[in-house]
């Protein structure tokens, strides 16, 4: 209660800039500003969220019985009662953007945290986590890091079929495959990378066979396991929906390929891990994405951390989806979609239909007000 959110998608951008003042390229904010009322799921009665379209506050009434909540938009009123604030995530620039609107320093992480916080952020980590994960009998690929625009070609030329990353992305951003262009192109982009941001992460290309995270939540007693994501991603990484469903249903369909008690061991090893590598540097919500794909021997196997994302995720909104909104024993999907100003014929969407317990049982419910430019969907067939 008398949390602040805000829906700053384009953080990973932020902190790869590490700018106090920051703006996002022209998709990134259309996608802030159409989406601000994403939160709304997440947050808890009595909320409030910050949003730059007053008219949100009408959708935010429409939606009081589906949300079983009151949530307020963000006022000069209602300002002096924020206790907390929840972003998406932290940078430098969310700290700035949220002073210059009046609300104290003190309720947000100090300029020595946000560095905590921007370092943790890095690709490195997927370094250390997967390192420690093979100390605990993990078969873990470990990303190698290059600051070095001559050792990076002579690596490359060793080795085939790799994907070249940078330090802070988001959304695909940032991702090289090494397939997808020729050698001079590659180490052109690489080489900007490195003078951008210090360095590149290189890992073997992996023949994916599906997207998933597990969830944990960084407070007083270190990192707790939240739950599982199964998430999609179009060709160049971009993210573009989450399968909602019971954590049993999740569990059963990663559990297919990995077996499940594989899953407990490493949500108990991930667990002891986050507690150790981020200590009080953050609290919140984070996520570790992973990977089923099939090895060498066309064999099913887990690249338990493709990365550490230290902010809220899509999939900690679908885990909410789940338990609070989709009706028992369904299974919906959520889905992200660029509309674009241009007018295109498409098929009306199944109205959406509740239960008695006002929980989704058929039809797609738009999870943010309905605009030209951006879509974001729950829907159950």
């Amino acid at each position: 209660m008398d949390t602040l959110w805000i829906f700053n998608p384009e953080n990973d951008i932020a902190l790869g800039n590490n700018l106090r003042f920051f703006t996002p390229p022209r998709n990134a904010m259309l996608l802030r500003e159409r989406g601000a009322m994403l939160p709304a799921w997440i947050a808890g009665d009595g909320d409030i969220i910050l949003t730059s379209n007053p008219a949100d506050a009408d959708w935010l009434h429409k939606m009081a019985d589906t949300l079983k909540k009151n949530i307020e938009i963000l006022t000069p009123g209602n300002a002096v009662r924020v206790s907390s604030i929840r972003p998406w995530g932290w940078s430098h620039a969310i700290v700035e953007s949220l002073a210059r609107v009046g609300l104290s320093r003190h309720i947000m992480p100090d300029l020595e945290r946000i560095e905590r916080i921007r370092a943790l952020s890095h690709r490195r980590s997927s370094v250390i986590i997967n390192r420690r994960l093979a100390e605990a009998g993990f078969n873990a690929p470990v990303p190698i890091e290059f600051s070095d625009i001559g050792l990076l070609e002579k690596h490359l030329k060793g080795h085939q079929d790799v994907v070249v990353k940078s330090p802070w992305s988001s959304s695909g951003r940032g991702v090289i495959y090494s397939s997808k262009m020729d050698m001079t192109r590659l180490l052109s982009l690489a080489r900007g990378i490195i003078k951008n941001q210090g360095s590149v992460l290189v890992e073997p290309m992996l023949d994916k066979t599906i997207d998933f995270a597990m969830l944990f939540n960084i407070g007083d007693n270190g990192a707790e396991y939240i739950g599982l994501s199964v998430f999609n991603t179009l060709a160049g990484g971009n993210y573009s929906g989450n399968i909602v469903a019971s954590e049993d249903c999740l569990a059963d369909i990663i559990g297919g390929y990995a077996g499940r008690q594989c899953l407990e061991r490493l949500k108990l090893s991930l667990a002891a891990i986050l507690t150790e590598l981020i200590g009080d540097a953050y609290s919140g919500v984070c996520g570790i994405d992973m990977m089923i794909y099939k090895d060498k021997d066309e064999v099913p196997a887990i690249a338990p951390c493709i990365e550490l994302n230290l902010r809220h995720t899509m999939g900690y909104v679908s885990h909410c989806l789940a338990r609070d909104i989709l009706a028992p024993g369904k299974t919906g999907e959520m889905n992200v979609s660029y509309i674009g100003n241009v007018s295109k014929p498409t098929l009306p969407p199944c109205q959406p239909k509740f239960d008695s317990d006002r929980r989704l049982t058929e039809g797609t419910l738009s999870l943010i007000p309905q605009n030209p430019d951006f879509a974001i969907t729950l829907t159950v067939k």
